[in-house]
């Protein structure tokens, strides 16, 4: 990865300098702001992709959300996080480290974020060429950022921040479908990407034992068994645990059918609470860590807090089995890849985490090699989520694939039938994370020149409401209509794109209720 504004005037100090001297009304209007950065910067401080970059986080108003973040009390390195997937999301696109990378620039600029924010979002960024059409990178917290506040510019389009992170609600009885065939999660599909990521560390029930441990007392004439527990002075021998691979395979059975494949250096580590045996083995991308809970009880609260839906994840539970995956890099953290399974009726689980440059791909790739009993849900899960996707889609059409926004239960790309329209759809936990996304496309509706001729859509005198917005936007390349179904069991939203810019065609493909 390189990165850009090379030189002794780096790009956000030139842009800060230009605010300072012209005041924060450049950063206004899209069009002016892009005449005032060819006039003044040189190649070596910005490419192309970095002015046109730009040019779209003034043009998407990716100021605003940034300083109501900071204004709420979020530190500038997640704010950036934050705006940038905002940015990314409406930009249609997956580059979430380029576009936090923007929002770190322009709120440099403003006096709001400091360099160091702005740097580190840099060096994680690949080098900007020509940016595809719309079809991540991780992040730092930084240090507290005291210097005062600077007023901001009206933005063209108002960006509300991301709803703040809520715990699901289960979902309701029989609301599991089991995988169906079909291609990975996202195969051959064009994605957006976003990601309010969510900084989570939520670890199922470990708690250490307490208390001081004192000296041990070796047992067998003093020869340590790596596998085995031995006494101390305070409490009776615990039974050994047999960590011979064959033997690991044979009691986690119910997990894997070789769960030790590609594992080595497998030990035992100590319990914690509900827990009455842990297994930890180094695998090529982590670490792999096994668990035999003391009750049903104990394995629904590891569970429970394992699947926390943030930003990156994909998740599938149908009581008897659950399966967690985290991706890092559309979280846009710098946490590990995580993926975690587990089985109700062994009340056993097993958690593969990546280390150091493992990505998920490469830690699902150690999860494929040990034959799994759980799969990878590859279509839309929830019940009433497929009702809704069938309202103008066949639900066979969709593929699972990992969230962008936290709070999501779940989301996947369709293929419509239509050539030159991207969709996806999903399912919110709260109705008020799906209402924040309907006033975002509902300003941008509003603010647009070109507005569809559907009008607010609704299902109906006496359903739930449901929203629906279509509109052209000010480059004309890029035409967009959003829907959603504000039911108490579903707060779904779909978003088709056309980046052609065909309104027409989107309109005509979503059946309109009127």
């Amino acid at each position: 990865m390189t990165s850009a504004g090379a030189g002794p005037s780096q790009l956000h100090d030139a842009l800060r300098e230009l605010v300072a001297e012209h005041g924060p009304g450049i950063l206004a209007d899209a069009a002016g702001f892009r005449g005032v950065l060819d006039d003044v910067l040189t190649e070596e401080q910005a490419t192309t992709g970095d002015i046109n970059l730009l040019v779209d986080a003034v043009r998407f108003g990716v100021l605003q959300p940034l300083g109501e973040l900071i204004d709420g009390g979020a530190d500038p390195a997640r704010a950036v996080e934050e705006a940038g997937a905002r940015l990314a999301r409406d930009r249609g696109g997956d580059d979430l480290a380029a576009s936090s990378w923007a929002a770190a620039v322009l709120g440099y600029a403003v006096g709001r974020v400091p360099a160091a924010v702005v740097l580190r979002h840099r060096s994680s960024r690949p080098a900007t060429g020509p940016l595809p059409p719309p079809v991540t990178g991780p992040a730092a917290a930084a240090a507290p950022y005291s210097s005062p506040p600077t007023a901001w510019p009206p933005p063209p389009t108002a960006v509300p921040a991301p709803a703040p992170y809520a715990s699901p609600a289960a979902y309701p009885p029989g609301g599991y479908a089991p995988p169906v065939a079909g291609p990975g999660p996202g195969a051959g599909l064009p994605r957006r990407r976003g990601a309010a990521p969510w900084i989570a560390a939520a670890v199922a029930g470990v708690i250490l034992v307490g208390g001081g441990v004192g000296a041990v007392v070796a047992l067998a004439g003093g020869d340590e068994d790596p596998g085995r527990r031995t006494q101390t002075p305070s409490g009776p021998t615990t039974p050994a645990v047999d960590v011979d691979p064959a033997a690991i395979d044979e009691r986690y059975g119910s997990l894997s059918s070789r769960i030790t494949a590609g594992a080595s250096d497998c030990e035992a580590d100590e319990p914690g609470a509900g827990e009455t045996e842990v297994v930890r083995c180094t695998v090529s991308t982590g670490t792999l860590r096994l668990v035999t809970y003391a009750d049903d009880a104990a394995l629904t609260a590891a569970r429970t807090a394992r699947l926390d839906y943030r930003a990156g994840t994909m998740t599938a539970d149908n009581d008897a089995t659950a399966l967690y995956e985290f991706d890092p890099e559309r979280g846009g953290t710098s946490d590990p890849a995580v993926v975690y399974w587990d089985s109700r009726s062994a009340l056993q689980s097993a958690q593969l985490e990546g280390e150091g440059t493992a990505t998920i791909d490469a830690v699902v790739a150690t999860f494929t090699d040990t034959s799994p009993r759980v799969t990878e849900p590859t279509a839309p899960a929830h019940p009433v989520l497929r009702e809704f996707i069938g309202i103008n889609m066949d639900v066979a059409a969709c593929t699972r694939q990992r969230t962008y926004f936290t709070g999501e239960t779940e989301e996947s790309s369709c293929e419509p039938g239509v050539e030159g329209i991207v969709v996806t759809v999903g399912r919110y936990s709260t109705r008020k994370q799906m209402k924040a996304d309907r006033r975002y496309y509902k300003e941008q509706y509003d603010d647009a020149a070109t507005r569809g001729d559907g009008g607010t859509w609704r299902f109906g005198e006496g359903d739930p409401e449901g929203g629906y917005y279509a509109y052209l936007d000010s480059t004309g390349e890029t035409a967009t209509l959003y829907w959603d179904w504000n039911s108490e069991d579903c707060h779904c939203y779909g978003v088709a794109w056309s980046f052609e810019g065909d309104l027409g065609k989107l309109e005509a493909w979503w059946p309109s209720d009127d």
